[in-house]
């Protein structure tokens, strides 16, 4: 059976890029809102951009999905709301979207809009995929770590569109798990403001020694290209398929998307001889590359993933340095390849930062003077600010002819198949004109002109003179495939008219074309139902309602009603706070030992989730079995004895990232709990939550499923969570908005997780050849250091993927009391990358010496995060996030 053919869905970061995409040949275009786009950098468009975008599209048969996929605030949510509604009015075919509470609310009061779940949404598996459809999810972006045979699993439990990504940028960590660039620098990736500091130069160190490698941009991959693999993912069934780059260029954009369209269709004609022409391959690696790589789709890529050397647009080789020359400021380079005028230049090893090594060629000079252009073969003199040395890769790095032939032609509107249209005229005397046209779509339009046939007096309008102006489309987007003339004999119609006739007809279906897509308003939209907003006014006593209670009392006098008044206000003031619970996450028999000495009420445990560097050279092997897990259920059993018998909760952590080939892992997990007796578990993705949920398991949803305003925290807990991790990207003044909302805890210790990666960046660098991770990274702690020399610890879990540590710990001792406050109900310590239980001890204990001194008495501890060390931050909790 012949596969359908996927949807090519082009990228547009402004009116120029979108135009280039449809004409090329894109099927659908996603593009942001000047507001709550995950790429906040680029242009973006503007509400009325946005209309006209769309109906540019949708006249020409192209669909138009919107992102407004970041994660959202309170105070965002009613304006985020509003956006989807008028882009609902404006005919948008799909939302592309993050935030749960956004997705809820939209069910709820636009129902019509379709959702696409965005990859920063996480979802990998299957239970996860399922979880969001139930939420009215019609289409999910899976995360790039999804491998072909994940995708086909999923596919098989699932009805739901999937889309992935085939071209462009790739990230190193899971989108929508990432903090590296919000925790540096306070612009957030998950708010779209990322940073980018993943292709910053950074140094590995295992034991406190430096590990010398090769290149530094250690955290920088490859760039997307699955050009030669594209047949697989054609006959895998995925509906979209979606290439990179709001960021980039019309001219990238025009340039992929035509290389890639006729890729689709040239398979889809004949699959035995699909191949990728050499010179198409070349166009791809011109326009922009890293250096490519078909992902994880075919295999885990391993070191191969990786672009260490140059974190930026390397485009061609051009050509080898000669020589430098000091006095004249020019680099003497052998041309491998054509170079001219404006074509830009990267050169290898030059003294400069690498965002200065390139340049735009503005003169060049052979032995015979200045010249235009120098082909393959020719040697060349450059101006070069910077000395850079013999030998050095020279690398063209934008290619000004083609990039002026690709706007050119974008620009032309001649690329793009014409709209074909079936014409009918009927004409007779003393009757007006008629004409009906109909578009391959099936939308007609039915004219009549106001002027009436005439009988002919002299010389008759004939069949072929009416075909020969009615079928002059001219510039318009269609052409003519047929057309039908009922005409009478001897009848006379002017030239002017017919081409009025042909002229209305168009516009009209030109109109329909566009507005067929449209919806009606909704009058009064309120983000808050009837019921809820009754809630809300009447939600505390305000002074005007004590005065009104005070003065129903029977029996009181004037002075005895403003003393009860006060005595409320008094009371108010005095109340305290409910105790919250102190929590510690812990990864080992110790550290659990610890957590309970220091007086915490609930633990989560995650004996088996992480490596450890093993000291005698035993269980140092690449395959993860049963010993690997040095046991788990004995080790879980006693957890549990050891909690119980201290009178405190044990709840079981469970992996951030699970594919459905791992699943199996988890439901075990979740079998310990019934048989052990454990309180619960720990859930940090959309899969094992829905998981926990069927299965009716009591469960706590962690902070990775991105809680970040009070419509996410509701649907969670009503989904069946006991409780929720708010966002470490809150602010104190944030967390008191959501706190009413339901049982919420919030990490006030420790080493915040800045991002999972399923590359393993130890056995990327440091292991041997092959298919199979040697498991480098249990010879001892490694540490990332960047430029700053901050130092990043790096823990490898079971399946050989790295999660990188904040260079700080939180500390957030000497506010417990504003937690408090605020109404959080779990303030939690997370030991990651603490291995001392004697510290885990320490710290729990002063955590609950602070909360029991504020909760009993109403004082505040004296003790401070500088009598535990040095070096600690505050994370988020007062800058907040971009």
């Amino acid at each position: 059976m012949k596969p359908a053919k996927p949807e090519l869905l082009a990228p547009a970061g402004g009116m120029e890029a979108l135009m280039a995409a449809v004409e090329n040949g894109a099927d659908a275009v996603y593009l942001g809102a000047r507001a709550f786009s995950a790429r906040g950098y680029a242009s973006n468009f503007s509400e009325e951009e946005l209309e006209k975008a769309i109906d540019y599209a949708h006249l020409r048969g192209v669909k138009i999905y919107v992102t407004v996929n970041t994660l959202l605030k309170e105070s965002e949510m009613e304006s985020a709301l509003i956006l989807l509604s008028r882009l609902r009015e404006m005919g948008t075919d799909a939302i592309i979207i993050q935030d749960i509470g956004l997705i809820s609310l939209s069910q709820k009061y636009l129902p019509d809009l379709p959702l696409h779940a965005s990859t920063q949404m996480t979802l990998h598996n299957s239970e996860g995929i399922g979880f969001v459809k139930e939420l009215g999810i019609e289409r999910v972006v899976l995360s790039r770590e999804v491998s072909l045979e994940d995708v086909r699993k999923i596919k098989e439990k699932n009805d739901v569109e999937i889309e992935v990504f085939v071209h462009g940028a790739l990230c190193i960590s899971y989108s929508g798990q990432c903090l590296l660039s919000s925790l540096i620098g306070g612009r957030s990736g998950n708010r779209g403001y990322c940073a980018q500091p993943c292709r910053k130069k950074y140094r590995l160190y295992c034991a406190g020694k430096q590990i010398k490698t090769a290149d530094s941009y250690l955290l920088s991959p490859k760039d997307l290209n699955t050009t030669s693999g594209l047949g697989a993912l054609i006959e895998a069934g995925i509906e979209s398929f979606k290439i990179e780059g709001r960021m980039k260029r019309p001219e990238y954009v025009a340039g992929v998307v035509r290389i890639y369209s006729r890729l689709i269709d040239s398979y889809l004609k004949n699959p035995a001889g699909y191949s990728v022409p050499e010179d198409e391959q070349e166009t791809l690696t011109q326009l922009f590359n890293r250096g490519f790589t078909s992902g994880y789709f075919f295999g885990n890529p391993r070191g191969k993933l990786m672009s260490r050397e140059n974190p930026h647009n390397r485009g061609i080789p051009a050509g080898t340095v000669i020589s430098y020359d000091r006095r004249t400021e020019r680099i003497r380079v052998k041309l491998s390849n054509s170079l001219r005028l404006g074509d830009g230049i990267m050169v290898e090893n030059a003294e400069t930062r690498p965002e200065d090594k390139g340049k735009i060629i503005s003169s060049m000079y052979s032995e015979k003077g200045p010249v235009y252009s120098a082909g393959k073969g020719e040697v060349i003199e450059i101006p070069f600010d910077s000395r850079a040395p013999s030998g050095s890769m020279v690398y063209r790095t934008h290619d000004k002819k083609l990039m002026d032939s690709l706007k050119k032609e974008s620009e032309s509107g001649s690329l793009r198949p014409r709209i074909p249209l079936f014409l009918t005229v009927t004409l007779s005397p003393g009757k007006p004109a008629r004409l009906e046209i109909k578009d391959s779509d099936s939308n007609t339009v039915i004219v009549e002109s106001e002027y009436l046939v005439e009988k002919a007096e002299k010389l008759p309008t004939s069949k072929a003179q009416v075909e020969k102006q009615l079928t002059k489309l001219g510039n318009t987007i269609f052409e003519a495939s047929g057309i039908n003339v009922n005409i009478d004999k001897d009848i006379f119609i002017p030239v002017g008219q017919l081409n009025d006739l042909r002229t209305k007809a168009v516009l009209q279906l030109e109109n329909l074309r566009v507005s067929k897509w449209k919806r009606k308003s909704l009058e009064n939209l309120q983000l808050l139902a009837p019921g809820e907003r009754k809630a809300k006014e009447t939600e505390g006593t305000t002074e005007t309602e004590e005065i009104k209670e005070a003065e129903e009392t029977k029996g009181t006098t004037e002075i005895e009603e403003t003393k009860k008044i006060e005595e409320i206000k008094e009371l108010k003031s005095q109340k305290l706070p409910g105790k919250p619970l102190l929590s510690v996450s812990v990864y080992s028999l110790e550290g659990l030992e610890g957590a309970l000495a220091g007086g915490a009420d609930c633990v989560y445990f995650g004996e088996g989730l992480f490596r450890r560097p093993q000291t005698t050279g035993k269980e140092k092997n690449s395959e993860v079995g049963e010993s690997s897990f040095r046991c788990l259920d004995s080790i879980f059993e006693s957890a549990v004895l050891k909690a119980k018998s201290a009178g405190r909760k044990i709840y079981f952590n469970t992996p951030k990232i699970v594919k459905d080939s791992e699943m199996k892992q988890v439901e075990e997990t979740l079998s310990n709990v019934l048989k052990l007796g454990a309180d619960g578990v720990l859930v940090s993705n959309l899969g094992t939550f829905n998981l926990a949920k069927e299965k009716k398991i009591p469960f706590i949803a962690d902070s990775p499923l991105n809680i970040y305003n009070g419509h996410t925290f509701a649907l969670l807990l009503q989904k069946g969570a006991e409780m929720a991790v708010i966002s470490p990207e809150l602010t104190l003044e944030e967390l008191k908005e959501m706190a009413p909302h339901g049982p919420a805890e919030c990490v006030v210790h420790g080493r915040l997780e800045l991002m999972e990666s399923e590359h393993c960046l130890a056995d990327g660098l440091l292991g041997r050849e092959g298919n199979h991770c040697s498991a480098p990274c249990t010879s001892g702690n490694f540490t990332l250091v960047d430029e700053k020399n901050y130092e990043f610890p790096l823990l490898m879990d079971y399946q050989c993927r790295t999660h990188l540590l904040n260079s700080r710990s939180l500390c957030m001792l000497e506010y417990v009391p504003a937690f408090i406050e605020s109404g959080i109900s779990s303030l939690r310590i997370e030991t990651l990358g603490m291995d001392n239980a004697e510290e885990i001890r320490r710290i729990t204990g002063k955590y609950r010496k602070a909360i029991d001194t504020f909760c009993e008495a109403g004082d505040r501890a004296k003790e401070k995060c500088e009598d535990i060390g040095k070096g600690f931050t505050t994370g988020h909790y007062f800058r907040g996030v971009q």
